[in-house]
């Protein structure tokens, strides 16, 4: 297989918010990159990847010719009077394979290189059939009568590691050798966030020293994980404290800005991870402890182990001798309507379901280090 053929399907991933539509589309179009964009969640609502690839490439109304029917007369002698009969017969004409015809056409508008940019994988990610039918589409790149159309696929979405979303299909292997990882396409560090925060209050010309621009980009990235869209939410909320306070900052007005840009951007994300909260209060709150832990998980993907190891180290003082049930607090926040959480059956290991979920948790909960509990903020409007 030549290296072109190895790359017919590469995935780009990052958190919501980072920038990976813009990314890919402008790096497409600076190639000169003709490419088509379906989205997994119309996939999800069509229970088709099939059909929202050919929506995309073939335009509604256009109308296909399922058969035809053909008529035929013969005469015949009877007696002394002469009759036609007519016959009338209906024919199919066998259609091409749907995808197979998207791509025709495709093709036959755009010669060159192309590409069907999938976006949204997550939509589709607990959708078994869903996910052996994107396996499928990808082993067909290499097919001759699909490959002759020179169309390579890009997956878009927030979770890293897709091939190990493939572990379960019936051609894991075959997946794994066309698919080509990118690497992720990351946030903001701590030090270009400063930088952002810097000009920002240098264009409205606010006083601000070194040192408190420092702590104040420091909470700006935790609270904010660095994602661009994010960061400039918080920043537009922190401005309007900072004009009400008559264009002068003070730390104080964090305090504000968190509680703004919690109602103003997250409030549907802090109703449901306040609905995952312990009801009452208990000595220990074990579930509010593992959600707080989930916070400070540096990786994607994680399991009970890692929850276990973060609890004992920001809570040595609550540890049973028995078993903490985190695993089963883990599965609990991973179902219901509004779960905190997605699960992956395949590696056992479990996802936070959106990032602002994570942000939230940042900004509500915090550590009592002499009672070794987590504390909810009182946010009241």
């Amino acid at each position: 297989m030549s290296h072109a053929r190895d790359l017919i399907a590469c995935s780009l991933y990052g958190e919501s918010g980072n920038g990976k539509s813009w990314l890919y589309k402008n790096v497409l179009r600076e190639n000169n990159t003709p490419f088509i964009v379906a989205n997994c969640a119309n996939a999800s609502r069509l229970n088709s990847i099939t059909q929202e690839i050919c929506n995309c490439i073939v335009e509604p109304g256009t109308v296909r010719k399922l058969g035809f029917d053909e008529e035929k007369a013969a005469g015949i002698s009877a007696y002394f009077a002469k009759a036609d009969v007519k016959h009338k017969g209906s024919f199919d004409i066998v259609q091409e394979e749907p995808l197979l015809e998207a791509f025709r056409l495709f093709h036959s508008t755009v010669p060159q290189k192309k590409i069907i940019v999938l976006d949204n994988l997550e939509s589709i990610l607990n959708s078994e059939d869903l996910m052996t039918e994107l396996a499928d589409i990808l082993i067909l790149l290499d097919d001759s009568r699909y490959a002759a159309f020179n169309i390579n696929i890009l997956i878009v979405g927030i979770p890293y590691g897709v091939l190990q979303y493939f572990r379960e299909t019936k051609n894991s292997e075959s997946v794994a050798n066309r698919i080509n990882e990118i690497d992720k396409v990351s946030g903001l560090d701590e030090n270009q966030v400063n930088k952002i925060i810097e000009k920002g209050f240098s264009q409205l010309e606010i006083l601000i020293t070194t040192g408190t621009l420092d702590e104040l980009a420091k909470h700006v990235y935790s609270v904010t994980l660095g994602i661009a869209q994010r960061v400039h939410e918080y920043c537009e909320m922190l401005a309007y404290a900072i004009e009400e306070n008559g264009w002068k900052y003070d730390p104080s007005l964090l305090r504000q800005a968190d509680e703004d840009w919690l109602y103003q951007s997250l409030r549907q994300c802090y109703q449901v991870v306040e609905g995952h909260l312990n009801s009452r209060q208990t000595a220990v709150a074990r579930r509010n402890q593992v959600i707080y832990c989930v916070a400070k998980v540096s990786s994607h993907q994680f399991d009970s182990s890692v929850i276990d190891g973060l609890i004992r180290k920001e809570f040595p003082g609550t540890i049973p001798e028995t078993n903490m049930g985190i695993g089963s607090i883990l599965g609990e926040l991973s179902k219901g309507s509004n779960p905190l959480l997605i699960y992956n059956n395949s590696a056992n290991t479990y996802a936070v379901r959106d990032p602002r979920y994570l942000m939230c948790i940042k900004l509500v909960l915090y550590k009592d280090s002499a009672h070794q509990k987590v504390v909810k903020r009182d946010f009241s409007r």
